[in-house]
């Protein structure tokens, strides 16, 4: 899903930026038996590692092998072939509380409870999930190898500026979530990560990101560090500021429709299948560029800029030239909320101007 940004990891990674601060990454037990169940599905056919995968991996999924028949295993078989795959199934388990309870502390996005087809299913899982846990003794696997995956934080943890990363975030968009949290995933796949936003009761968003591991080991896992773990990061809780912000204009995201046509097979095969998906990364991807260019100078901005490019993104001087116009006016605009309108104001433009085809065809979108 983030195929784009591993080339950009190599990349920066030669620019040679570092820190002396470290970060509060953590494993969380209740991600790990969620992989761990997912490791006995097809889900691991197209989401698993190049190879066997490394050693506290294979111990996970070799656990869970005398629990594939189990209920647990059955429904996220059943919810995999429904299409709840990539971030849903990390995204779950972020709405629910530690073990052995589970218990649901952050309400279901309606995203989640539709590509889960409904609260109910979520429930059952959930509770087929408990089941499992405490069957299978899972806590006291997860224990027996709890120092060693603190072990393999340590390279990630060295010279990440998490705070420094958290600042520029929320004074790009003009707020922040009312937390941050990082979470490393030794046994998702491959690079990358996920992000998930969810909102508590009181109404305050909660940004998580969640760094899977490499996918090329068959020793020790390994995540990404340094500046490769910094743009990720970016990235990941980047979503939890554009994505609600787009989304609440989903009439305007609609009409929008020919942005996407014109790249969809190439963005479909990246797991971007709708229109608003779409918009939702060109935009996140136009703001890792400033990011980049803020945080580590225009080299690393013109290599993000041309490595999103290459993956389709290809309204990125568009979209960078209007952020840019948002940070210089900021007087105007004291929130990226508040810019959005005029973003979407600048999109339909650029269909008018330059989707003339499109709107022969796809009129309805565009009116």
């Amino acid at each position: 899903m983030k195929r784009g940004l591993v080339l950009v990891c190599i990349l920066l990674a030669l620019a040679g930026f570092c820190s002396t601060s470290s970060a509060a990454l953590r494993i969380l037990p209740e991600i790990e038996l969620m992989a761990g169940v997912l490791s006995q599905t097809s889900w691991i056919e197209r989401r698993g590692p190049d190879g066997p995968g490394n050693e506290y991996y294979r111990a996970l999924k070799d656990f869970f092998s005398a629990y594939k028949d189990h209920e647990a295993v059955i429904i996220a078989e059943e919810l995999t072939k429904k299409g709840f795959t990539y971030d849903a199934p990390p995204a779950f388990i972020c709405h629910l509380g530690p073990l052995p309870e589970l218990s649901v502390v952050h309400p279901y996005s309606e995203n989640l409870v539709e590509r889960a087809g409904g609260r109910d299913k979520l429930e059952e899982f959930r509770l087929a999930l408990v089941d499992l846990a405490e069957k299978s003794g899972f806590m006291e696997f997860f224990r027996a190898w709890e120092s060693y995956l603190e072990e393999c934080l340590a390279p990630s943890r060295e010279g990440f500026r998490e705070e420094m990363l958290k600042e520029w975030l929320a004074g790009f968009f003009g707020w922040k979530p009312g937390n941050f949290e990082l979470i490393m995933a030794p046994s998702m796949f491959p690079g990358g990560g996920y992000g998930a936003t969810l909102t508590d009761s009181s109404g305050s968003s909660l940004a998580i990101q969640i760094v899977r591991e490499m996918g090329t080991s068959s020793g020790r896992p390994e995540f990404p560090t340094s500046v490769s773990l910094e743009m990720l990061t970016i990235h990941e809780l980047g979503h939890s500021f554009v994505n609600p912000s787009l989304e609440a204009y989903p009439e305007r995201a609609r009409r929008l429709r020919p942005l996407f046509w014109r790249v969809r097979k190439i963005m479909r095969d990246q797991a971007y299948s709708t229109t608003g998906v779409f918009l939702n990364e060109q935009v996140l991807r136009g703001v890792e560029v400033l990011a980049a260019r803020d945080l580590f100078g225009p080299d690393t901005a013109e290599i993000v800029m041309a490595n999103h490019m290459s993956y389709g993104f290809y309204l990125m001087p568009f979209v960078v030239e209007k952020l840019e116009y948002y940070q210089a006016n900021r007087s105007t605009y004291s929130t990226f909320r508040d810019f959005v309108p005029y973003l979407y104001d600048g999109l339909e433009g650029y269909v008018r101007e330059n989707c003339t085809l499109c709107e022969r065809f796809f009129g309805l979108f565009v009116r």
